[in-house]
């Protein structure tokens, strides 16, 4: 009878410790080793392979193909001798982009804008030799295209931060509306729509949040670039350039009537899938 019992109590004990070498590692918490390949992991390090397992099963098109959506809110300011222009505009420009490679990428910007601005021109009227200034209220609404490079110069603070300079094209249209004043003799006497074409060269920071969302603010007060407008009256069409500094109009800067044409921010999150 002694034999027998000694002979169920070691089958119980081989069981035992074999169910022991068999539990997941990770249930014993933090502390838990696991034997894999012949090297010993802890529960922490066998948790982070798993991870980085995930991660290297993303396809590739998610990690290289990102959308996005920014917010431009602005103050605007032009003065000239024959007229000061001052208001307001908002935009809302969603975005799709490619990352060629980790310092590059490669994108396009699309979306519209609403504007209001208070004009105040100096109108001269030849037959009578007199002049005088006319207030008017303008609402413009725009639609524009946008495709761009971009180039990271800088990353801190283990790659969370970046800072980047992009280079991006430009066409869209706007359609002013006058609502308040008399437009004769002004530069909305008769004008249907305007369109607007250029480059722009500024600075970008972005802040990783994780792997899917980054939040990135633009520098469009530090641009350089340039700015052509044709605008499309009743019967006629009239063309202008010019070079931008600062958001501010070179020729203003010439004739000492330079001001930062916007003062505001542009800000945006980019999304990868």
């Amino acid at each position: 009878m002694r034999k027998k019992y000694l002979f169920l109590s070691l089958i119980m004990l081989a069981s035992v410790s074999l169910h022991g070498q068999e539990s997941d590692p990770l249930a014993t918490g933090l502390g838990g080793v696991a034997t894999v390949a012949g090297e010993t992991q802890t529960a922490a390090e066998s948790e982070k392979l798993k991870v980085e397992s995930k991660g290297d099963s993303i396809p590739m098109w998610k990690k290289k193909l990102y959308y996005g959506y920014n917010f431009d809110i602005y103050f605007h300011h032009d003065s000239k001798r024959e007229s000061k222009e001052n208001g307001w505009s908002f935009a809302l420009t969603p975005e799709i982009g490619w990352k060629l490679t980790e310092k590059i990428y490669l994108g396009m910007r699309f979306g519209g804008s609403y504007a209001n601005y208070k004009s105040s021109y100096l109108v001269s009227v030849s037959e009578i030799d007199t002049s005088y200034y006319t207030d008017l209220r303008v609402h413009v609404g725009s639609w524009e295209v946008a495709p761009y490079v971009r180039y990271k110069m800088k990353s801190l603070f283990n790659d969370k931060v970046g800072i980047w300079l992009e280079a991006h094209l430009y066409a869209g249209m706007d359609f002013p509306r006058v609502t308040e004043g008399k437009t004769a003799n002004t530069d909305y006497d008769g004008l249907r729509y305007a369109t607007t074409y250029g480059f722009q060269v500024s600075p970008v920071i972005t802040y990783q949040f994780n792997r899917k969302s980054t939040f990135q603010i633009f520098f469009s007060i530090l641009s350089l670039g340039y700015s052509g407008t044709m605008y499309s009256y009743d019967g006629h069409r009239e063309f202008s350039n010019d070079v931008i500094i600062f958001s501010g109009k070179l020729s203003n800067l010439l004739s000492n009537q330079f001001t930062p044409g916007l003062y505001g921010l542009k800000f945006g999150v980019q999304k990868t899938f």
